[in-house]
């Protein structure tokens, strides 16, 4: 990971966003993209006055952060349409993580493009990090979702390399419904706990597979199997765990609107719920990118 870009809209949701950038990339030693999007069908003179004035805001703010050296930070204020330039931005610069602020919602947008938090994360060949904290540092607890297949092994590295040797659990949500209802339909109670910590005993040994495979070390995180929907398990793993980052996997780059209207996806609902910070993960195999 050489070089991180953060996105800013100029809010204090993004300053948020400018701060943690700036200590993954002192961490990391990585190179840090401050970006700022000017709309670039504003006439001339406006357009200049918005870029000097981005270029300025961006300066202080990463100069404050104290976690890089001025010579490790490139401001770009860039004209053209938010998710657009920042991923393109993005591949220019070779970023291997774009770093977001939580947008404000409006309803109606929303529900016909999505955020542009959203719209980055569906399009997105980069981890995208949605960083909601309000003070920036490290990972003390992180909850990585793991649908134990072998193309989320990137997810469980960059979980792991964020976690940076503090708390990680891997978690894995079954389906209750298609894993008890067939094969115990008519069980007793006690036959049916059976079969569930039967089951358990499979995941663990799965995520212990998985974990194998992304070469985690031994020890170095903690399963978690839980029971019913993706989307309530994951929630209430980070609230109970107090977990301050979770990371999740995503197959939704390049879905459209009515795609998104009708399918949605645990990322999108984790996005909208979470108050911790959120990774989410393109996997391979993802559908390329909307023009």
């Amino acid at each position: 990971m050489r070089t991180l870009l953060v996105a800013s809209d100029l809010s204090s949701r993004s300053d948020r966003a400018v701060a943690q950038a700036a200590y993954l990339a002192g961490r990391f030693g990585a190179r840090l993209v401050l970006l700022h999007v000017v709309d670039d069908e504003l006439p001339a003179a406006l357009f200049d006055a918005g870029r000097e004035q981005a270029i300025r805001l961006l300066a202080e703010t990463a100069s404050g952060s104290g976690f890089l050296s001025p010579d490790r930070v490139a401001v770009r204020v860039d004209g053209g349409l938010d998710f657009r330039t920042i991923l393109a931005v993005a591949a220019e610069e070779g970023a291997g993580l774009i770093v977001l602020g939580a947008h404000r919602r409006s309803l109606l947008e929303d529900v016909l493009t999505g955020t542009t938090v959203e719209r980055v994360i569906r399009n997105a060949a980069t981890p995208v990090l949605v960083a909601r904290r309000s003070t920036p540092g490290g990972y003390v607890c992180t909850l990585a979702a793991v649908d134990l297949k072998e193309e989320e092994t990137a997810v469980l590295r960059l979980a792991h390399r964020l976690a940076d040797g503090q708390t990680l659990y891997l978690t894995h949500v079954q389906n209750d419904a298609l894993s008890l209802r067939t094969p115990l339909a008519g069980a007793r109670s006690d036959e049916m706990e059976r079969s569930r910590r039967a089951i358990d005993a499979r995941c663990e040994a799965a995520l212990q597979d998985i974990a194998r495979l992304a070469g985690l070390p031994a020890g170095g995180w903690l399963p978690l199997v839980g029971w019913g929907s993706p989307a309530e398990e994951i929630l209430d793993g980070v609230e109970r765990l107090h977990a301050d980052l979770c990371v999740v996997g995503t197959r939704t780059r390049g879905r459209g609107a009515v795609e998104r209207l009708l399918f949605g996806s645990v990322a999108e609902r984790l996005l909208l719920d979470l108050t911790c910070d959120v990774l989410v993960v393109p996997l391979s195999g993802a559908e390329a990118p909307a023009t």
